[in-house]
């Protein structure tokens, strides 16, 4: 990855799983790292192994569900760099697998405030900062899950489908800064997040899946490598869904 406009980067939701795998790809090409998690124990680790790949790294913890504890978050980045170059957001939960007869607005508003209102509070941060400097790249996730729908979460689908949508919005507002803006809508990814779905889901993906198999957290980070890359200069307002063929 050429990283001459990517000197910073902030990875939400980047102690584990694809944001984890992200922080890692970014940290090895040489850009200064900042993992930011609600798991600080884990923040930590995943910082220590980019160190060990002689990069720079360091963890904050974030609540993204409470806008202040973002600000917090954004005040602290700021009293040690300049600029932000890139923020990739990859924080979210699943919520529990229900109909919406059971669903009641505990659990609803649950999986919004962190997979919606989490992103909303991150970019706005983000794009008051990049402003200040015309330039900067912000890469959002969604899921398959916003491009096809997934009987049983429709909270997890719909707070995803806001995501691509505010993605496609946002990038429009802040082309005329020089920010651009994408969205990674990862398929079924072997993650510890699968092992909150329902017995024998995973082997009903599999044999829906065209490719047969469950993604790597590293293959979603090559494409996170590309969008942070000069190569993807043209790139902005797209939603690229690396999902194994589930949807084509």
């Amino acid at each position: 990855m050429k990283t001459m406009d990517v000197s910073t980067a902030l990875v939400v939701g980047g102690a584990s799983g694809m944001g984890r795998a992200s922080a890692e790809v970014l940290g090895r090409s040489g850009i200064r790292v900042f993992v930011a998690d609600s798991n600080m124990d884990a923040a930590k680790d995943a910082v220590g192994t980019i160190e060990k790949m002689d990069g720079v790294a360091e963890a904050f913890h974030v609540d993204i569900s409470r806008s202040a504890s973002v600000a917090e978050l954004f005040c602290k980045l700021q009293e040690r760099v300049d600029r932000l170059d890139l923020m990739v957001h990859t924080a979210g939960i699943l919520g529990r697998t229900m109909f919406i007869e059971d669903m009641d607005d505990e659990e609803w508003r649950k999986v919004i405030a962190v997979n919606l209102d989490g992103m909303f509070y991150c970019c706005r941060e983000a794009v008051r900062w990049m402003k200040k400097h015309r330039t900067g790249r912000i890469i959002l996730f969604s899921s398959v899950a916003s491009l096809t729908p997934t009987p049983g979460s429709l909270h997890y689908s719909a707070s995803k489908g806001g995501v691509n949508m505010l993605g496609k919005t946002l990038a429009q507002e802040v082309a005329k800064y020089n920010i651009r803006v994408n969205v990674v809508a990862p398929g079924y990814i072997d993650t510890a997040m699968l092992d909150h779905l329902p017995e024998g889901f995973t082997d009903y993906v599999l044999k829906r899946t065209p490719l047969k198999r469950l993604g790597e957290a590293s293959e979603i980070a090559g494409v996170v490598s590309f969008l942070a890359s000069r190569e993807a200069d043209f790139f902005t307002g797209q939603i690229i869904s690396p999902n194994g063929g589930w949807v084509i």
